[in-house]
């Protein structure tokens, strides 16, 4: 052979060699796809069952259980996911959980203090199991439902995701929610064993509570004892009987026929000392009384007394007040060892407690307008949260019992809108869907910042007119209980959306579609005439028929 030949021989020898080892790459990866693929990750026993909704309240830990089996000589581990999959998963149609995940439950949230932790792996020589918690402990602003899926994932020995995974996500709903007392009129009531005990008369008093007062049918106006700081002092004398002061210090609620109704202060020292009779019931107001180590004392109702208005720019104003008083009367704190003094709520109240807060001082005005909205305030000798195990329980009697319910502290989320697009004109009426909404004096939706008042209709649902704004864009639809703290999405991992767009009449050119404004003609009032439109003619095909409706087309 020539060079010339020998040379192209090599080549031809080379690029075979190069082609053969290249199969042999691609036949080792076709083989190691194929073992990859006869690999399974599989949900086991341990695991929390799909579908299953959890229920928690703000400070107590929620936990749901995740535990995956796979291979022994492959890493595993369970992963959030966040995008859903339409018709796999949060869940399938027809699957048993699917009403635990309709709208607006149908997209992933996650909150943002969650958090996934390790528990105890195993392995054998066949196949490892791995151990996982998602636990979860509510804090200011996360009090929401959430949706949570997770998949079980393998992992290559490079660290690498494999893509393969669980055949299903195991998802479950987390529900947050507040408990309040519910008192039901004569005999119900709660007591706090020896929180008189607590008071030191010289320092002042400050006592707080959100009340909700029901209305009733009856035409008989009624007073009512929300709280009350008393004595059941009793001490034979020489004179007789040293009764004392039965009512040392209490919040009373007095209703008229017409259900609007006065807040006052009482005590058997000083007297009563009313508000206007201008506050409703079926609503949640916030009622403090406070009073210093001078004996000056104040009731406030819904603020420090001033007036606001509900949303800027309306003539709606939002009713606060403030009565000044003077009183010596203290607890009963059983200084001379009797211990004959209480706190009770409720004894004669019909309606629902929360967040009662007990000080040993006079707080300020300031300080009492910031304690409507804490949710964790400090320097107390006593908060009732109405939860049981708390540091500060209530003993229930007579029929008095904690339910599940809102109150305007808690800030609620927003989960999705019955018209999610409307007019940039607004004036759209629309139902608000969410968590944690009640009924109190300031509700408000915020669309795009854009703030307007609400009507409650339940704990999922507002009504609402959307505002205007300019179009076209999507804005974040807010919501709040006492219009000063708007949902908050990152804590809750979801934003919902509203689209703002023109108004616009769509022709398809078929048959005879049009509208007709003849009215017009009435307010010419000449002959003379000049019109005009923006007209956006649509070229190409024809339009094609409509669809049919939802239902026809299920029934296919």
């Amino acid at each position: 052979r020539t060079s010339t030949q020998a040379l192209a021989h090599t080549r031809r020898g080379a690029a075979a060699m190069a082609m053969t080892r290249h199969l042999s790459v691609l036949a080792l990866f076709a083989l190691g796809m194929q073992a990859a693929a006869g690999q399974t990750v599989e949900w086991v026993a341990g695991t929390s069952l799909a579908g299953t909704t959890f229920k928690t309240y703000m400070g107590e830990q929620v936990c749901i259980d995740l535990k995956i089996k796979g291979p022994q000589d492959q890493d595993l581990d369970v992963v959030k996911a966040t995008v859903e999959k339409p018709g796999v998963y949060p869940y399938a149609a027809g699957n048993a959980a699917a009403a635990v995940f309709a709208y607006p439950h149908d997209e992933i949230n996650f909150p943002a203090s969650g958090a996934l932790t390790a528990k105890v792996d195993f392995s054998s020589a066949s196949y490892r199991t791995v151990d996982r918690q998602y636990c979860f402990t509510p804090e200011p602003g996360e009090e929401c439902v959430y949706t949570v899926c997770f998949e079980g994932q393998l992992i290559a020995n490079s660290g690498v995701p494999t893509g393969v995974v669980t055949a299903t996500a195991s998802c479950h709903r987390i529900e947050v929610h507040n408990s309040v007392l519910k008192l039901g009129g004569a005999g119900h009531k709660a007591e706090v064993a020896s929180l008189s005990n607590l008071i030191t008369p010289k320092d002042g008093l400050t006592v707080s509570a959100w009340v909700y007062p029901e209305c009733d049918a009856s035409p008989v106006a009624r007073n009512e004892s929300i709280l009350v700081f008393g004595s059941n002092r009793n001490i034979a004398t020489p004179y007789g009987a040293d009764t004392g002061l039965d009512i040392r210090n209490a919040i009373m609620w007095q209703e008229d026929k017409n259900n609007q109704g006065s807040f006052f202060y009482y005590d058997c020292y000083s007297g009563a000392f009313f508000t206007t009779a201008r506050f409703c019931c079926g609503s949640w107001h916030f009622v403090s009384f406070s009073i210093g180590e001078d004996n000056a004392g104040t009731l406030y109702v819904d603020g420090v007394g001033e007036d606001k208005l509900a949303v800027a720019n309306s003539l709606e104003k939002l009713v606060t007040e403030s009565v000044e008083f003077t009183t010596a009367s203290r607890p009963d704190n059983g200084l001379d060892a009797d211990d004959q003094g209480y706190f009770r709520l409720g004894e004669s109240f019909k309606g629902y407690l929360d967040e009662v807060h007990v000080y040993n001082r006079g707080l300020s005005a300031p300080e009492v307008s910031s304690l409507a909205s804490n949710r964790r305030p400090v320097g107390t000798v006593a908060s009732l949260t109405m939860r049981p195990g708390n540091s500060t329980t209530p003993t229930l009697t007579g029929g008095a019992a904690t339910i599940d319910m809102p109150y305007p502290v808690m800030v609620p989320c927003v989960m999705g809108m019955s018209h999610s697009v409307g007019p940039s004109d607004g004036s759209c009426p629309t139902e608000v869907f969410g968590w944690g909404f009640t009924d109190s004096v300031n509700p408000k939706v915020s669309f795009g910042g854009v703030e307007v008042r609400a009507t409650y209709v339940n704990a999922t649902t507002l009504t609402v007119e959307t505002p205007g704004h300019i179009s076209p864009r999507f804005v974040d639809v807010l919501a709040s209980n006492d219009g000063v703290s708007f949902t908050d999405t990152a804590k809750v991992g979801k934003a919902a959306k509203h689209l703002y767009m023109e108004s616009a009449l769509y022709l398809t050119g078929q048959g005879n579609s049009g509208a007709s404004a003849d009215f017009v003609c009435l307010d010419l009032p000449t002959r003379a005439v000049t019109f005009g439109a923006w007209v956006c003619p649509k070229c190409g095909p024809p339009v094609p028929d409509a669809p049919p409706p939802p239902a026809a087309a299920a029934g296919r």
